[in-house]
Formats: structure tokens, C-alpha cells, sequence
């Protein structure tokens, strides 16, 4: 136990406070079978020039590509993020190693999570927003306990439609084994729809909600997304929409078109791509799902100071395990990215509503002006031809080519698209699903058409 910094002597305390004689007294209830039985693989302790000289190398293996030749998405997309979100948030005053608990000394940084929470409310269309989540997919298991709970656990099967994340449903997946909720897929129609007839046959009085994604994860759009809710509600079911929320920019929000909870990831409001990660999920809902709604909730309340009248801000309805639910608590995934929600508040702050606008109108012009230069290239088609998309789509390649292309650019130093996982999503072995921003100029995506013809 060498690598914990404490004492023998203060270990030795501590054993002896608790009543036991030595470490391996106290791992008794562990299985020997699931306990390390040898020194730890880790190098040997070096100081701050070794380690530094170490990490160095490390990062030099990396393969470095600029965030305009990166054409892909599936939830971490290359944005742009304006030079205020980095100088206010790098502030010493916010640039904190954890949330600010108490009210009466972090005013600002409540305020600001509250304006995130409306930002975030406008966004989806919602009534109520929680100081933001994990990440996006963890944001989504929790709208499924939600909707669980919504129901006192009456209801246990979930109903998937056609091509959501299917890695953020594996998360889902996880955290739903211990309630034995049953995850139902809805079977596409042949051009990548929910299936309407298919939905009226899953959904019925077992079913505690129907989770779609907007735009899918080919990045098409669910033309009869309102249909699909509407199906749903008749039933009595939740519907939970996950949302790539740039899209809020052209489309209608999901609560426009019936959605209970919308949620997804915010990686896109202002913060960094970075290797994938730290992400900010979001999550919000109606009024009727508030008390179900996990994690934090900043409140403003009137207050009274010094006989005059003022705000403030505090935290309320805390329905984590942290706080006085314990084992009643809605969700134990539920963590806060303070941090990342504030760039995101400062991010749509200095956007404004007109600017987002104008933003998801670059993206999916840039979006069309790249399909139509790959469509035109021999032998590559959209996959599912006809169909709408916001700035994400899926091509198909010739037999045998999309393993080639994909790294011929790469050679070419470009990340040409996403291999979409075949095992979750069958038929896409010869696809390549492609994402364009407002980092991607003419020149960038020209590149990209010319590296694929050579590669063809």
C-alpha cells in the first residue's frame, strides 16, 4: 500500500481504530480470486523533469489534425469557441477544482449555472433544466431512470427508435440491468425511419418511455418526429428526445414537438473537443417530471438584507445521493460539470439568439455543399437517398473501398468521417458517416472531395 500517502504509523491508527490488524485483515470480504496477488505494473517514481520528459514522449506519438480537416461528429463535433469563453472561464473566481456548495459565498457561480439552466430550457423547449450532467450519454440513462421513476416503477420496458447513439445506449444499458428494465428496439423503415406501425405495436401500458434522437446518429432528421411523440403520449408514455442542440439554430425543439425530457451533449456549447472529453451533458424536462429531475437545480428567490430587498441564488430540489434522499435518490450517475456548463452559458451569452442562427445555417450549408461534391464522386451514394440531414450524413462506398478511404486520408492528414459500429448499426459495413461546422471553409472541404476521389 506503498502508493497512499500516509504513515505506517498513521495506517497502523487507522486499522486499529476500525478493529482490525493489517490491510489484508480488511480485504478478507474481497474473493481471493478477484485480488491482485503482485506489485502493481507501474513505473518507478520519477521527478517532475523525468515525468515531464516521459509525458512528452507519450504525446509526441499523437497524430496531430487540425479541428478543420476533422469531418466527423457522433456527439464530439470541432467547433469553433470564441476567445471570451476561454479568457472569462479561465478567471480565478470560477476556475475551481470542484461546485461551490455554499450559497452565501458563490453567488456568482450560482447565477451563472441559473442562466445556463435558462439557456438550456430555451434551447430544448423544456420548462426545467438541472445544473447540467456527466456527459451526454450518462444524461441519457438518466432520463430513462426518470421516466422510470416517473412511472413508481410500474413500467419496465423502454422503447428505442430507429438509430439512436448506440453507444450511449450500451451506457443506457448498464444502468438500467439493475431495475430490469427490458430496452426494445423499434426496427427502421428501409430508408432509416422509426417505423410508425412498428411503434403502435411496442408501446403500451408497460412501457415507461420511447427515447429518439434528433438528428439520428447518421445525422438524418426524423421528418415525422411529431407523429412518432404522438404515438407515444397515447399510450402514456415519457418521450425523451436526445439532442444535438446547435440544431435548435434551424429546426423546432423538441419540446415544440411534444418531447417530456430532452437531453444530450453540450461538448458543442463552447467547449473544447480536447481527446475526447471532458464532456457536459444536459438535461431537462417539463414541470411534471421535476421531482424525478436528478442532480442540481439553482433556484433565484427574493431575500431581505439590511431592511432592503434583494435576490439570490441557492440550490434546490437536490435529488442526489449526496444530499438528504440517500438511497431515495432518482440517480447515483448524476455528477455536475460546473466548469464545462459555465463556458456553455458564456458561449450562448455572447452568441445570442441571432448568432445561433446564423451558426446552424453555416453548418448545414457547408453540410450540402459536401454532399453534393461526395455524391458526385463514382461510386459514392448517400445512404439513405432523399432523406433530410441538419449537418451529418452517412455515405456508402463501393464494396471493399471505405476501410481504403479512410485511411487514405489519414495519410493525408484529414479524419474523413466515423466508421459506424456494424455490430450495433447492421448494413453500414461500407459506410462512412461524415460531420461538418463552421470550422470547415471551402478550401477544407474541396480537400476532402479531391483525398477521396484519389483514394477511389
Amino acid at each position: 500500500m506503498t502508493y497512499i500517502p500516509h504513515t505506517a504509523t498513521q495506517r497502523a491508527a487507522m486499522l486499529s481504530a476500525i478493529g482490525v490488524g493489517s490491510i489484508d485483515e480488511l480485504l478478507t470480504p474481497i474473493p481471493s480470486e478477484l485480488r491482485l496477488k503482485r506489485a502493481l505494473n507501474a513505473p518507478a517514481a520519477e521527478g517532475e523533469v523525468g515525468v515531464t520528459a516521459r509525458l512528452a514522449g507519450v504525446l509526441a506519438q499523437c497524430r496531430f489534425i487540425p479541428p478543420s480537416r476533422v469531418f466527423a461528429g457522433g456527439g464530439v463535433y470541432p467547433h469553433h469557441v470564441p476567445a471570451v469563453v476561454d479568457e472569462l472561464s479561465h478567471r480565478g473566481e470560477f476556475y475551481t477544482a470542484y461546485t461551490p456548495y455554499q450559497p452565501e459565498v458563490s453567488q456568482g457561480m450560482l447565477q451563472c449555472i441559473y442562466e445556463y439552466q435558462s439557456y438550456i430550457c430555451l434551447l430544448t423547449g423544456m420548462e426545467v433544466s438541472n445544473a447540467s450532467a456527466y456527459d451526454g450519454a450518462t444524461a441519457l440513462a438518466d432520463a430513462v431512470l426518470m421516466a422510470y421513476h416517473h412511472h413508481k416503477g410500474k413500467r419496465g420496458h423502454v422503447v428505442i427508435g430507429a438509430h439512436v447513439n448506440p453507444e450511449a445506449m450500451q451506457v443506457v444499458a448498464t444502468y438500467t440491468q439493475g431495475l430490469s428494465l427490458s430496452l426494445l428496439t423499434c426496427p427502421p423503415t428501409a430508408d432509416g425511419r422509426t417505423d410508425a406501425d412498428a411503434l403502435r405495436s411496442l408501446v403500451g401500458p408497460e412501457t415507461a418511455a420511447v427515447v429518439f434522437q434528433m438528428p439520428q446518429c447518421l445525422g438524418y432528421l426524423e421528418e415525422d418526429l411529431a407523429k412518432m411523440i404522438s404515438i407515444a403520449h397515447q399510450a402514456g408514455t415519457a418521450v425523451i428526445v436526445y439532442y444535438y442542440p446547435i440544431a435548435a439554430g434551424l429546426l423546432k425543439t423538441p419540446g415544440e414537438l411534444g418531447a417530456d425530457i430532452v437531453c444530450g451533449e453540450g461538448q458543442c456549447l463552447g467547449n473544447h473537443m480536447g481527446f475526447g472529453g471532458p464532456l457536459l451533458g444536459f438535461l431537462a424536462c417539463r414541470e411534471d417530471f421535476v421531482r424525478v429531475l436528478p442532480g442540481r437545480l439553482i433556484g433565484r428567490t427574493r431575500c431581505e438584507r439590511d431592511g432592503a430587498e434583494g435576490e439570490g441564488f441557492v440550490m434546490t430540489l437536490q435529488a442526489r445521493e449526496q444530499h438528504i434522499r440517500r438511497e431515495r435518490a432518482t440517480s447515483n450517475i448524476c455528477t455536475n460539470e460546473a466548469l464545462l456548463a459555465l463556458r456553455a452559458c458564456i458561449y450562448l451569452g455572447a452568441l445570442g439568439k441571432e448568432g445561433l442562427r446564423q451558426l446552424a445555417a453555416v453548418c448545414h450549408a457547408g453540410a450540402c455543399k459536401a454532399h453534393k461534391g461526395l455524391t458526385a464522386l463514382p461510386g459514392v451514394a448517400d445512404f439513405y437517398p432523399g432523406r433530410s440531414f441538419f449537418n451529418e450524413f452517412a455515405l456508402r462506398f463501393p464494396p471493399g473501398k471505405r476501410d481504403s478511404v479512410h485511411a487514405h486520408a489519414l495519410e493525408r492528414g484529414m479524419l474523413a468521417g466515423i466508421k459506424p459500429d456494424s455490430r450495433c448499426l447492421p448494413g453500414l459495413s461500407d459506410a462512412l458517416v461524415f460531420a461538418f461546422t463552421e470550422v470547415h471553409r471551402d478550401e477544407d472541404i474541396a480537400a476532402l472531395v479531391e483525398t477521396i476521389r484519389e483514394a477511389l
